[in-house]
């Protein structure tokens, strides 16, 4: 078997490389777009592709979107044979090679009532429902008009699905990289003509360096923050979003996780192993912030069933030296990174039972108090017997102080507890604002392995199990 890493046309580009090229001047453009998708994660000239962008798959790996530069118009079989060419590449390597880009010149006046309708459908048509019929036919009219031009079916498809199509003039390099770092980045619009020039400069050095090897995000982050550094702390401070969603996503170049079978009614029946293989995922982004990045802020959402947003705070964990930026009701957001706290007491005196065993029930609730249906539960996993303490209180989180205040007393109250039992395991309950749970997630260490549960129609049942 021959691989295609060998292929004439994938070798080609490398031994014909001449300066600066088209294709340099196209990536040279597309660099402030990549910093601002927190999936990317890496860049390689002359692979497979002219470039290949490759972004963190929660899977494990990348998935990588592959693009063909043509400075020249390109005939209309041209054009073709370079999509024939992309569909060999997604055969060899379907869950690889999964989004593709024909950038040239022009295009033949032919392809320009097809592009009009993909512009269409990728743009205002994303606001319709997937199953809407107007969608549906959409898609069809568009495979029609590629079937019409002599193409077959499952081409047709394939474009539509996974192939954009880039017209690109290079006359104005500097400029165009200028107006997109502008836009994508605005957080550097401050950054002086001296500091702009040295970035650009660098990033054409390390473009040339892709030929040869890997461009990682982290080369490009560590450019930008040496070029101006009296951008730096601006830089430094903007946090990377994750997207916690109910779907899997198709858009690769944005960090997200399909977590909708983890606030769903079926959560509780889900099983230790479903929780842990979505810990492994979690923290398989955390890794990658890690590596891809100096970055430690992590912009959420907290507005999750209690175990999932435990969990996800868990993950993303203050002493793996991240920050949560967490967005609540009405647009509220809390930032761990602050640590201000109220001047008075958050909970009342934890109220404690006394009990045998090295495992013990927590329960956490406010405003309403849950220490009720928490007793019942113990009952029925068989911790009738086990110590028991029930942190209680009236208070509203209504600001950053309240919250810091609340995770801070919580905490102190679960370690004293686990201290003064000696407890192996903590099964921890909890009937607070989502937001809570996650700030409390994030702070949890040094208490040990911890068994959450979730409320789920009518009764508690287990879920996730943090282990340090």
């Amino acid at each position: 078997m021959n691989s295609p890493l060998f292929e004439r046309q994938a070798t080609g580009g490398v031994v014909a490389r001449v300066g600066f090229e088209y294709q340099d001047a196209y990536l040279l453009e597309k660099i402030p777009e990549l910093l601002s998708q927190g999936a990317f994660s890496h860049v390689v000239s002359e692979c497979l592709g002219d470039i290949e962008l490759r972004y963190h798959r929660p899977s494990g790996g990348t998935v990588c979107t592959a693009i063909e530069a043509k400075r020249d118009q390109l005939t209309v079989n041209e054009v073709w044979a370079e999509v024939a060419r992309f569909v060999q590449m997604h055969d060899a390597s379907p869950d690889e090679f999964v989004r593709f880009v024909l950038v040239c010149g022009d295009y033949a006046g032919t392809f320009s009532p097809l592009f009009s309708k993909l512009d269409r459908l990728r743009g205002v048509a994303t606001s319709l429902n997937p199953d809407s019929a107007i969608l549906l036919a959409a898609q069809q009219e568009v495979e029609d008009a590629i079937i019409a031009m002599g193409q077959t079916a499952s081409i047709a498809r394939f474009v539509r699905e996974r192939v954009a199509f880039t017209q690109y003039i290079d006359n104005n390099v500097s400029g165009a990289f200028l107006a997109a770092r502008s836009r994508h980045v605005p957080v550097l619009d401050d950054m002086r003509g001296k500091e702009n020039a040295a970035f650009e400069t660098r990033c054409r050095t390390l473009i040339d360096q892709s030929v040869k090897g890997v461009v990682h995000r982290s080369d490009l982050e560590a450019a930008l923050v040496q070029c101006a550094p009296d951008q730096a702390a601006a830089w430094l401070a903007a946090a990377s979003a994750v997207q916690l969603l109910p779907f899997a996503s198709s858009n690769i170049e944005q960090l997200s996780l399909d977590v909708g079978r983890f606030n769903g009614d079926a959560r509780g029946q889900l099983g230790g192993q479903a929780w842990a293989d979505l810990q492994s995922q979690i923290k398989g982004v955390a890794d990658f912030l890690h590596a891809s990045r100096a970055r430690t802020a992590v912009a959420l959402s907290a507005k999750q069933r209690m175990s999932l947003a435990a969990t996800v705070g868990y993950c993303f964990s203050a002493t793996r030296g991240f920050t949560l930026q967490m967005e609540h009701n009405a647009g509220a957001a809390f930032d761990t990174a602050k640590h201000d706290r109220a001047a008075a007491a958050f909970f009342t005196p934890p109220i404690e039972i006394a009990g045998v065993g090295q495992e013990g029930v927590v329960s956490i609730s406010f405003p309403y108090p849950g220490r009720a249906d928490v007793a019942a539960s113990a009952v029925n996993f068989g911790l009738a017997g086990a110590p028991q303490l029930h942190i209680e209180g009236a208070g509203v989180i209504d600001g950053l102080p309240a919250l810091n205040t609340a995770v801070h007393e919580a905490k102190a109250a679960l370690v004293a507890f686990r201290a003064a039992h000696q407890l192996q395991r903590i099964h921890l309950f909890v009937k607070a604002p989502s937001v809570f749970a996650m700030a409390l997630g994030h702070r949890l260490n040094g208490v040990g392995p911890i068994q959450l549960y979730d409320w789920v129609v009518n009764a508690y049942q287990p879920t996730a199990l943090l282990t340090q």
